[in-house]
């Protein structure tokens, strides 16, 4: 039945990603993208090179069939570690479709959606901690995500599933580093999207805190090798570059709250 679907499906959909109503269950169907542009990875190579920190630096995606065969690969190899990514119901060399993660009774939504829709401290709180307990579980299992972002993080009522593995770190970086970029995905992109958020960002810099706190020693000890060569980009005024500007200038004083109180532990 799914294969059929995905054959049936995949020649009338546009968009790279769908969802659909199959037998009363909801179904993702994720089809091959073109590769990205060398030159779209260059300002972040051209980053990690100046600032000397090997996790920064950009894994391509690279697009088509290679990416579909690379995410259906490592979907089977997360799954068999123990960590919660979606099911794949059938796939094909141009497409995956995949079931979605949550229910029928409570539909999962995005980590930054389950923030931003949060009604309390403590609902917050609760958040930010599941999601840096999966992660921290995730590196525990010797395993590491793709892309970290809150945007790949879904929430539901038995906890978090990770998506989105077009990408393989770990074919460019040894296993601490893919680790640590990890943190800083999920670290650039909370901050960027919470940063006109209060009490959000007010509870992200202490819920991080106790997650790094948490993890791998070798993880946190690479990590927090990072946060010092951040300062180096303290010498621009980000602040007065509009919106994103802003968003970066807040980001860069979190990294140097945490690099402080890391330290002092």
């Amino acid at each position: 039945m799914y294969d059929l679907f995905l054959l049936d499906t995949l020649p009338q959909q546009q968009a790279n990603i769908a969802s659909y109503t199959l037998n009363r269950q909801r179904v993702w169907l994720k089809k091959a993208t073109k590769r990205n542009s060398r030159l779209a990875y260059l300002p972040l190579t051209l980053l990690a090179k100046w600032l000397s920190i090997e996790a920064l630096k950009p894994v391509p995606n690279l697009g088509g069939k290679q990416s579909v065969a690379l995410e259906a690969a490592r979907i089977k190899s997360l799954t068999k570690a123990g960590v919660a990514v979606p099911t794949i119901l059938a796939e094909s060399p141009q497409a995956l479709l995949l079931a979605d993660a949550g229910g029928s009774e409570e539909p999962s939504l995005t980590l930054l959606d389950k923030l931003l829709a949060a009604e309390s401290v403590n609902e917050i709180n609760h958040y930010l901690q599941m999601s840096t307990q999966a992660l921290n579980d995730v590196h525990a299992k010797q395993c590491y995500l793709s892309e970290a972002f809150a945007r790949n993080i879904l929430v539901n009522k038995e906890g978090i599933v990770f998506i989105d593995f077009e990408t393989d770190p770990g074919k460019y970086h040894k296993l601490t580093d893919c680790m640590v970029r990890d943190w800083h995905c999920f670290i650039f992109s909370l901050y960027g999207k919470l940063s006109t958020r209060n009490p959000h960002i007010e509870c992200l810099t202490p819920a991080l805190l106790n997650g790094l706190r948490q993890t791998q020693p070798e993880v946190r000890e690479r990590f927090l090798s990072t946060l010092s060569r951040f300062k180096r980009l303290g010498r621009f005024p980000f602040h007065l570059l509009g919106s994103d500007g802003k968003k970066i200038s807040v980001t860069l004083h979190a990294l140097s709250l945490l690099d402080q109180q890391l330290r002092s532990q």
